[in-house]
């Protein structure tokens, strides 16, 4: 995945199944922060530049949910080399 607005990729980090756990509980917050945020103008004023690679606040709550979802799928496919 490249890192917005660089075009560099993102190196893998290794992460132990209790930090993955965390990570994915952050971004499902952060999810539903902005999908709460998503319409309101004030928001969406102040978080525009922050947001503007993922089209405002509605698409960053997508792709913070997507990401959240991804992170749980991976966790439940290698918990067993995750957490030995």
């Amino acid at each position: 995945m490249p890192v917005p607005g660089s075009g560099v990729r993102c190196g893998s980090v290794p992460l132990d199944g209790l930090d993955a756990e965390q990570v994915a509980d952050l971004l499902a917050a952060a999810a539903a922060v902005t999908g709460a945020l998503a319409g309101d103008p004030a928001a969406e004023a102040a978080c525009g530049g922050l947001a503007a690679d993922w089209d405002g606040l509605a698409g960053l709550h997508i792709a913070l949910a997507v990401a959240a979802a991804d992170l749980d799928d991976a966790l439940e496919q290698h918990t067993a080399i995750v957490h030995p």
